[in-house]
């Protein structure tokens, strides 16, 4: 018997098929492979205990720091233009132009698309000798540009790519911060002589910073956690100018079978994302109060 009253008894009787699948998927895999980064393990053989030596192999791996820094220059690179990118698609799709419902449509639509779609894309797009942005380039007269292929080109060009794809999320979240957003208070501004952008600058912009917040910490995590792009796009090339963590960590574990030292990888990058939301959450949460 479940104790408490019936609405207690209920509550976890219909809680459990969610609470069982968190446990087997989420928090099972969490433990384990916590537990894991302490041993030697290729999956078939047994796994050897070795303390903490995984973790300190990994602070001498100039791959392992390379990487991290590869995934730190594309968070840096991704974020405060994704930021921007969405609250301007959000002054436009709040606006009382009669194309907002068109332009809503035009920006979130690729958010739809899988990952794979979208770097499957771009990478034709911006394919050397074929991709369309060097066949404009040639007819306008201009040489065509190396963008997967050059080192200097290649973050930016996966970057590029995940303006266009994950921007429309970020213009989701500041819509509805701005539709909050009396009507009445943009009314007293206006008698009082304010204008379009000085509306923006007093009214909008303080008013949406729990917005902006929220958008800063989930686009800093999600930039941290790329790998799919990069993979499709570049396979971590070239000369591994564009391999992320992510991507070490996989290769790690599924090409070279040392799961227990791809294991201790991914809880310091764990800690690392922690760490950075905890301190922006408290940091800028603070500037707000």
């Amino acid at each position: 018997m479940i104790p408490g009253n019936k609405d207690t008894r209920d509550g976890i009787l219909f809680s459990l098929p969610f609470l069982i699948v968190f446990v087997l998927f989420m928090v099972y895999p969490l433990l384990f492979g916590f537990y894991i980064s302490f041993f030697q393990w290729n999956i078939l053989g047994t796994p050897k205990f070795l303390g903490l030596q995984n973790y300190a192999e990994l602070f001498q791996d100039e791959k392992f720091w390379s990487s991290l820094w590869h995934t730190v220059q594309f968070v840096l690179m991704t974020t405060p233009v994704l930021l921007v990118m969405g609250f301007l698609m959000a002054l436009l799709v709040t606006s009382k132009s009669p194309l907002k419902g068109i332009l809503e449509t035009c920006f979130f639509v690729p958010y739809i698309f899988s990952m794979t779609v979208v770097a499957t894309l771009w990478a034709w797009i911006m394919q050397k000798d074929f991709g369309i942005i060097n066949q404009v380039l040639g007819l306008l007269g201009k040489e065509g540009v190396s963008w997967l292929t050059s080192e200097k080109n290649a973050m930016w060009s996966i970057s590029i790519a995940t303006y266009w794809w994950t921007a429309g999320f970020n213009m989701v979240l500041f819509t509805a911060g701005i539709k909050q957003i009396s009507k009445e208070i943009y009314e007293s501004a206006i008698v009082d002589g304010a204008n379009t952008f000085q509306s923006i600058i007093h009214i909008t912009i303080p008013l949406v910073k729990p917005t902006t917040i929220l958008c800063l910490i989930l686009q800093i995590i999600a930039s941290f956690n790329v790998f799919g792009q990069v993979y499709v796009m570049t396979g971590g090339g070239p000369a591994g100018s564009t391999r992320v963590l992510i991507q070490y960590i996989y290769e790690t574990g599924f090409s070279y079978f040392r799961m227990g030292y791809s294991a201790a990888m991914s809880y310091i990058l764990f800690i690392i994302i922690m760490a950075v939301s905890v301190m922006q959450y408290v940091f800028l949460g603070r500037r707000n109060d």
